[in-house]
């Protein structure tokens, strides 16, 4: 006989009741994937907190009652998904409390992570109060690898003018083809509208920024930064002139928000 079964096995007709407590505030993400193994696990679910919703330790964020094994299975497979998400919502939340109101926080690290977690985790970075998207506008995308292809940010940046004048161009610099600072005026002189410094250097994003100020019309091209971003660092790079911060692993690693699952006598 399989082990819980011999354990269980006195208790078998009984149902117990059982609460899931946070031990940490937070944001509190993965509410439909819960919601969605408690109905595969048959548990008779009674509470769950909504998706996005504001926690503080020692919060009941969800409630049920099942038969032993049910309780034991839903201990191994719900706290794990909640926890994972809600500790990405939360450093996501802190993300967007940190930046100033012109500033945008985005993370689009979420399309590096295996294909069947995407849709949740960007669930958990929008629920954490930030952007999956370096613009809400139509746009093409331009990265290092169009750039070499294409031989540099200035012809890359008017072939794709050229296929849309309508949507914004966003290059990526990292100064790989010409000094990072030419390769910011070719992309502004070639119609691009969102220079990203993917260098990870406040250096390079100090003169991208320098550069740009001497365009006519440089509040019509904006300046993105990313590269190894942390909490500690978002006033300098908002004080070196980037308007955008795409913040990668400092979210989708985040730590695991801790969660405990009781039965209730």
């Amino acid at each position: 006989m399989e082990l819980r079964k011999y354990l269980f096995s006195g208790v078998k007709d009984q149902k117990w009741n059982f609460k899931i407590f946070s031990k940490q505030s937070g944001i509190f993400s993965g509410s439909a994937k819960l919601e969605k193994i408690s109905d595969e696990l048959k548990v008779e679910r009674e509470k769950i907190y909504p998706e996005g919703y504001k926690i503080e330790a020692g919060d009941c964020v969800f409630s049920g009652r099942g038969e032993a094994e049910q309780v034991v299975k839903s201990e191994e497979m719900f706290l794990g998904t909640i926890g994972k998400f809600s500790g990405i919502a939360t450093a996501a939340s802190k993300f967007s409390q940190k930046a100033a109101n012109n500033m945008k926080i985005v993370c689009g690290a979420f399309k590096k992570v295996p294909f069947e977690d995407r849709k949740d985790i960007r669930l958990s970075v929008v629920s954490g109060g930030i952007g999956t998207r370096i613009t809400d506008s139509p746009f093409v995308y331009l990265d290092k690898n169009y750039v070499r292809i294409l031989g540099c940010v200035e012809s890359a940046v008017k072939k794709a003018r050229r296929y849309d004048s309508s949507r914004i161009i966003v290059v990526q610099l990292r100064g790989e083809i010409e000094p990072i600072v030419q390769e910011a005026a070719g992309a502004v002189e070639a119609g691009a509208g969102i220079l990203m410094v993917d260098t990870g250097s406040i250096d390079d994003l100090k003169s991208v920024a320098a550069a740009l100020s001497k365009y006519k019309d440089p509040e019509n091209i904006k300046i993105a930064y990313s590269g190894g971003v942390n909490l500690k660092d978002i006033e300098i790079i908002e004080e070196c002139g980037a308007d955008i911060v795409d913040v990668g692993r400092a979210i989708i690693d985040a730590p695991m928000l801790d969660f405990s699952l009781d039965v209730i006598k």
